[in-house]
Formats: C-alpha cells, sequence, structure tokens
C-alpha cells in the first residue's frame, strides 16, 4: 500500500513520469491492490499507467509495452469489489480508443495494439466467448479506419486487432474482404504477413492465403505456409490447392521458405496423416504431378538431417523414422509406391554417402532387373488390355478406364527410370531388359511418354555407345519395314510410324555425346527428312523439333538445313507452333554461330518461289505485325541475341520497349492471368469483392505453364529484367540511341490513329477524378 500511494504521490503534474514509474505503479498493483487498495485509487492508478505507457515516446518502447501488459493482467482479473469504482477491460479499451486519432504515429500504433490485446482478452473471459454487440460496434467503428492509416505499424497493430472481429460464417463480412485485399495489395510485407495471419481461414479466403506462399517476401511466405500448417487440414484442401503450395513452398531458391514449407509438410500435413508418405502422395495427383511429389519425398527425406523435426517429440520422431524407412511392396506397385520407390533411389544415388555404403544401400533398395522387366511387362499388358476394351466399349466408366490406363502407364515410366540404376553385370537379366526395350520401342501399343524413358534405358544397358546407336538403328528400321498401307493399317498408323521414329531420333541426338562427324549420328537425318512431308501437322512439328537438335552438333549441317527451316518460319500457310519451333530452331543456331543470321536463300511457300530471307528480318517482321504467340517468341529471341551481342540494332531495340509498352500486349498478360479488371468507376469495396475469385483465378492459372516459351507472362518478366541487364551490360549508349527511335515509332501509331491512341483515350477515361485503384491493380 506504502508503494502504491509513494508511486502516486511522486507523479509531478508539470512532467509526465518516465515509463519505467508506470511499469512500477503496475507491478504494485498487481502484487499488493487485492489485499488492501481503495477502489477508487487503483481506478486512477490505472488511468495514469495506461496514458503514461501510450504517450511514451518511441525509445521507451520497451517499459511502455511492459507496463501496458501488466495493466490488461490486472484489468483482466475479477477478484476486484465490484461496485464498479474498479476499472475492467471497458476502461482499458476505451483509454486505447480515445489515442487512436493520435497525429503521432508511436502512440496510434500503441493504442491499436492495446484494442487487439483487449477485445481478444474479453473473448477469452467471456462465458460463451462473444463480445457484447455495443462494445463489438464501438471497436469495430474505431479499428476498422486504422487499416488504412498511412503508418505501417499501425497498419499492422490494426489488421491483429480486427482478427478476432470478423464473421466466419459470413462470405461477405467486409472486414474479411478488406483483410483479403490487403493480403495481396498493401505495399508493406509487414501488413501482408499480418493480414495473412489475422485473415479466418475459410473456403471463400483459403485461395488468397494459399497465393502469399508466392508472395515477393520471404516474411509473407512463411507467414502463409505457418496458417496452412496450424490452421488448414490438408485433407480439405483441392489436389489443386496442394499442390501449388507444394511447388511454390518447396523451392531452393529460398532458404527460409523451403524451412517453413518442410515444416508444414513434415510436422502438419504428415503428422495429420499418421507419417504415411503413400497416403500424402495420394492427395497430390502423383500421376500429374510428379515433379512436385518427386521435392516432397526429398524434402521428408531429408527432414531428420536439418532443423524441419524440432517441434517433433522424441516419439513422434521415432514413428516419422519407422514409416519412412518402411519397405515398398514391389510386387505389388501403385502410382504412389512406384514413384517413392524410384526417388528414393535417386535421392540415395545423388547423396554424399561413401560409394561402398551407397552401393550397398542402392541394392537393398533396387529390385532384381529381371523382377522390373517381369512388372513393366505386366503393367505394360494391362495398360494394353485396358486401351483396347477402352476402344470396343465406350460405356459409363470410360473415364475410370482411361484413368487405370494413365496408373499402369505411370508404373511403366517410373520403372524406366529405376532401371537406369539397375546393375546390368548379371548378363542374362542385361538380355532380358534389352529385349523388352526393344519391343516397347517398335509396339505400336506402347504409350509415347514411355519412349524417351525407354531410350535412356536402352543406352545405359549398353557397354558402349557404338553397340547403343547400332541398337537404335535397328529399331527404326524394324519400325520404317512395316507396311504402313497393310489390312489393318492407314494413314495414321504411317504418321505414327514417322512420329515414334523422329521422337526416337530426338531423344538420341539430344543425349549423345557425339557430333555428325560419326557416321552413325549423321546418317540419322535421312530418318528426320521424310517426316517433314507428312499431312499430320503434329509429325512436323516433330521433325522440325528433331531437325534442330541435329544442326546443333555441326555448322555444316546447320548451314545445310538453314534454309529449310527459314522457309517454315516463312511460311504463312503453315500451323504457328510448327513456324514457332522452327524459329526456336533458328535462334539456337544463331546463338552459336553468328553466320546464321546472314541472308540466304529460302523458299517461300505461298508463292512457290527463292527469295532472300534472314533471320533478323524475320523477327522484324514478327515484332510488326505478329498476332499470339509469334510476337512473343520473337521477342524473348530479340532479347537473347541482344544479349550476346548477336543483334545490335537500335531499331530492334526500341521495338522491345515499344512491345513492353504496348496496350495490346498489356492486355495479352491480361488475358493470360485470367484476371479481370473492375468496371469504370468502380468504388474500392468493391474491388475487394472479387479478390476471392482473383485469387481462385490465379490458382486455377498456376496450372498452366506460364513459364514455357511463347507465354506472354513469361515475356513480361524476362523485359522487366532485360533492359536493366542490357544497359548493365553494354551501357546506355545503346538505350539512348534506341528513345528517339522509340518516339519515331509511337509517333507513326497516333498518326495511324492505331491501337496506342484509342488505348491512351480509355485510359483517359478511365482515370478521370484521379481514381488511383486502377494504376495500383496494374502495377501489382
Amino acid at each position: 500500500m506504502d508503494q502504491l500511494l509513494t508511486s502516486y504521490e511522486e507523479r509531478s503534474p508539470s512532467s509526465v513520469p518516465a515509463p519505467n514509474r508506470a511499469v512500477s505503479i503496475a507491478k504494485s498493483l498487481v502484487t499488493y491492490g487485492k489485499k488492501s487498495c481503495p477502489p477508487s485509487l487503483v481506478s486512477e492508478l490505472i488511468s495514469s499507467t495506461v496514458d503514461l505507457a501510450l504517450l511514451a515516446p518511441r525509445s521507451e518502447t520497451v517499459p511502455a509495452n511492459s507496463a501496458l501488459s501488466l495493466t490488461l493482467e490486472l484489468c483482466s482479473q475479477t477478484t476486484f469489489d465490484t461496485a464498479g469504482l474498479v476499472p475492467g477491460l471497458d476502461f482499458l479499451l476505451y483509454r486505447g480508443l480515445l489515442r487512436l486519432l493520435s497525429s503521432d504515429d508511436t502512440i496510434r500504433a500503441r493504442a491499436t495494439t492495446l484494442c487487439g490485446d483487449v477485445v481478444s482478452r474479453m473473448g477469452d473471459v467471456q462465458e460463451d466467448g462473444i463480445i457484447e454487440e455495443e462494445t463489438f460496434d464501438l471497436v469495430y467503428e474505431a479499428l476498422f479506419p486504422r487499416l488504412d492509416d498511412k503508418n505501417v505499424a499501425v497498419r499492422s497493430a490494426a489488421v491483429s486487432a480486427c482478427s478476432m472481429l470478423q464473421d466466419s460464417g459470413d462470405a461477405e463480412d467486409e472486414l474479411t474482404k478488406k483483410l483479403m485485399y490487403m493480403c495481396s495489395h498493401d505495399t508493406s510485407p509487414v501488413v501482408r504477413a499480418a493480414a495473412t495471419k489475422a485473415c479466418v481461414v475459410t473456403k471463400y479466403t483459403l485461395p488468397t492465403i494459399i497465393c502469399r506462399v508466392r508472395d515477393v517476401s520471404n516474411s509473407v511466405r512463411v507467414a502463409a505456409l505457418d496458417v496452412l500448417k496450424n490452421q488448414v487440414d490438408c485433407r480439405l484442401m483441392t489436389d489443386l490447392e496442394r499442390v501449388v503450395v507444394l511447388r511454390s513452398g518447396l523451392t531452393p531458391r529460398c532458404e527460409v521458405t523451403y524451412l517453413a514449407a518442410s515444416r508444414m509438410l513434415c510436422c502438419g500435413w504428415l503428422k495429420s496423416l499418421g507419417y504415411s508418405l503413400l497416403n500424402l502422395l495420394k492427395l497430390l495427383d502423383v500421376a500429374n504431378n510428379e515433379a512436385e511429389c518427386a521435392l516432397v519425398i526429398k524434402a521428408i527425406i531429408a527432414a531428420p538431417t536439418n532443423a524441419t523435426l524440432k517441434e517433433l517429440s522424441s516419439n513422434e520422431v521415432k514413428a516419422y523414422n519407422a514409416a519412412l524407412n518402411n519397405p515398398i511392396e514391389v510386387n505389388n506397385l501403385t502410382i504412389e509406391s512406384a514413384l517413392l520407390l524410384r526417388v528414393k533411389v535417386d535421392n540415395l544415388k545423388d547423396s554424399a554417402v561413401h560409394e561402398n555404403k551407397k552401393q550397398e544401400l542402392v541394392e537393398e533398395l533396387m529390385p532384381d532387373t529381371p523382377v522390373i522387366c517381369s512388372m513393366i511387362t505386366k503393367h505394360l499388358g494391362r495398360y494394353v488390355e485396358a486401351a483396347l476394351k477402352q476402344d470396343e466399349d465406350a460405356d459409363e466408366d470410360a473415364d475410370e478406364d482411361e484413368e487405370e490406363d494413365l496408373d499402369d502407364s505411370f508404373v511403366c515410366l517410373q520403372l524406366l527410370k529405376l532401371a537406369r540404376n539397375a546393375d546390368f553385370a548379371d548378363e542374362s537379366g542385361r538380355k532380358q531388359m534389352l529385349s523388352l526395350l526393344n519391343r516397347m520401342l517398335c509396339s505400336g501399343q506402347s504409350p509415347d511418354e514411355l519412349v524417351e524413358p525407354s531410350i535412356r534405358a536402352l543406352a545405359v544397358a549398353h557397354q558402349t555407345e557404338a553397340e547403343y546407336i547400332q541398337r537404335i538403328q535397328d529399331i527404326i528400321a524394324e519400325v520404317s519395314d512395316y507396311d504402313a498401307e497393310s489390312e489393318d493399317g492407314d494413314a495414321n498408323d504411317a504418321a505414327f510410324r514417322q512420329l515414334r521414329i523422329v521422337s526416337v531420333v530426338g531423344v538420341v541426338l539430344e543425349h549423345t555425346k557425339r557430333n555428325l562427324e560419326d557416321p552413325q549420328i549423321a546418317s540419322l537425318s535421312d530418318t528426320i527428312l521424310p517426316a517433314f512431308a507428312s499431312a499430320d501437322a503434329v509429325v512436323r512439328e516433330a521433325a522440325v523439333i528433331c531437325l534442330g537438335k541435329y544442326t546443333l552438333l555441326g555448322l555444316n549441317a546447320a548451314m545445310e538445313f538453314r534454309p529449310l527451316l527459314l522457309g517454315m518460319v516463312n511460311n504463312v500457310e503453315e500451323e504457328t507452333s510448327i513456324r514457332a519451333q522452327a524459329l526456336l530452331a533458328m535462334s539456337d543456331l544463331a546463338m552459336l554461330w553468328p553466320v546464321m543470321l546472314e541472308e540466304t536463300d529460302a523458299m517461300d511457300m505461298s508463292t512457290c518461289q527463292m527469295n532472300k530471307v534472314s533471320l533478323p528480318e524475320l523477327l522484324t517482321s514478327f515484332l510488326d505485325n505478329a498476332q499470339g504467340p509469334m510476337v512473343v517468341i520473337a521477342a524473348e529471341i530479340c532479347c537473347k541475341l541482344m544479349m550476346m551481342g548477336r543483334i545490335q540494332d537500335n531499331t530492334t531495340l526500341a521495338k522491345l520497349v515499344v512491345t513492353y509498352f504496348d496496350p495490346l500486349f498489356s492486355s495479352r498478360i491480361e488475358a493470360a492471368k485470367a484476371s479481370k479488371e473492375g468496371e469504370e468507376g468502380e468504388e474500392e469495396e468493391n474491388l475487394a469483392k472479387d479478390v476471392a475469385a482473383a485469387s481462385q483465378k490465379q490458382l486455377e492459372a498456376d496450372t498452366d505453364d506460364t513459364t514455357a516459351v511463347g507465354s506472354p507472362i513469361r515475356l513480361q518478366q524476362m523485359l522487366s529484367l532485360f533492359f536493366n541487364a542490357f544497359v548493365t551490360l553494354r551501357g546506355g549508349e545503346h538505350m539512348g540511341n534506341a528513345t528517339m527511335e522509340v518516339l519515331r515509332l509511337v509517333s507513326e501509331q497516333w498518326k495511324a490513329g492505331g491501337a496506342g491512341a484509342e488505348a491512351s483515350r480509355k485510359s483517359r477515361k478511365r482515370n478521370k477524378g484521379g481514381d488511383g485503384v486502377a494504376l495500383d491493380k496494374v502495377v501489382r
């Protein structure tokens, strides 16, 4: 009691005591207040303590926060006199609300945090956990405007304070929508992370939280992964959502994100499934997400050797390791167990274990070569049988039959990859494998996705590359010897055989260590060229890709087939995909040999005449006139050639700048992202309504390979990096010279009344009134 009175009486009216005095008063209240302190004095001391702490300068944040924490604890107690003289949480809340409009950023942030802590404590002390409606409305109206505060600390505190005010059962809750908007669009990573943690997890908000796993900030990504680990049952997510999270989280580019994703995977998802790897893989659609599932398995295998399992108890770690080391039934493989076996072996082969020990461990995991052959034969036979049945009977179970076909094909794929690690010292097992691979490659019933793994396994099974190439030639001859017009064959059968031959040759060329000085490799061109005359566009496209690989092995071959490739690029009647592949092949050659940029005679298919054509001219024409993927591919090729110094043309550089800022190009990017801009005059709160839908579309768009050549999103990212890198590498003189050319090109478009002028008029109309929302959406 004496300490309380001394602390109170020593206050000077002309000065504010230091925050540590507030801490002293709060500690004394907690220690002695219950026993002998008059309620009226408690009220005044609490009021003074709160004011001292809230008004403390930024340098005294630690003692100020300590005083507020002690006061909050005191006001949460209900053992004082109840005559109304002792302040409770309501009193503390009102003291905080009074400071929310302070001009000082530190005071506003501190007051916002206090209000949030009080609201949270109110929910804890209430029997039903529900705050009184009057208090709720008061806090809601006071805190909601703080979400738009100019200060980052205030916005972050407001986000945390508002987390308990959301209505999880209302999909149209305005506060939840606001927090979702802040998750994606706030400029501060601190606020985005806080909003990600605060946003209530529902089916409506989950896509937005998942999208934050791909945020540019480490802290936001980690916050999203922690929410998914602690608050989301992985079994309630869709296959797409689970795969997107793991694909984005298990990235080697960021160690912090990788560790957070590993903790979520191993200590959250896997733990909820009883540490069963196979049950986890069943949730990830293994057949369509092989790469992501392989990353998952590798992360789970590596977890015991890093800090991932720190939060698990010793018994849980034992259960984890026991599940990880469970034997795999080779004779009863599923798509999940086949992938698990293959990745375990590959991971072990790439490990730093001593070679002798590694060989022992691999032998323990690897089945014998005859067993692998028998399992491939078994699943391939089931695939062929199901495929034939599906062709004969188009019944209601066709979709299920097709899914089973894919399962058997996937198991075969994993076994063929596994076969590359087999011990072929056993001559009997090696001959059995060679015979099986030969039959698979020559059979028209083998699925196309097994061609590459079969050829790579074939290469490992041979002792020398010469024997391997000879085997490939024998297979090609065997496939070619079939009569395409036999009684059970037709034009489709001929196209299939051409496609199979080109596919086999393409894999060989891609992985060979030889060049065209080897007669066996040089003779492969004779198997490629007939496919160019095929009526099937798929065959012609495969032939172009294969010829591009062939010409990379020697300059003479590149010079010989350059007119053919340029002619296909310049053929406006050809399929766009085929022209694009020919253009990509020419760009690869140009990066190896500058002579490929010179003019040459090429056949113009539209006029059947030989014309002088060069790669730079074709690229320029695509930048000027092409629509769709051709302009995107041409722009990307120009970036690469200019970075290598192959092209040093200011006009080309200027056209890249114009392409980047072209409204039509921007519209193609928006279309690729599958996101719609708001209508003219739409208010900000209405924009927030679309956050959930936009997040869902973003997740669905993730299924498309936006990193592939020809993607406008990929080109936008590349150009964003290219201009800065080009200036750094080549100097600013080139960019400065290109500026006048940019102005000339834009001026010509305006004079012609083209798309640039029309887009500018629409932009001025949309932005009339100084609305900054549209600009913010474009930047984001």
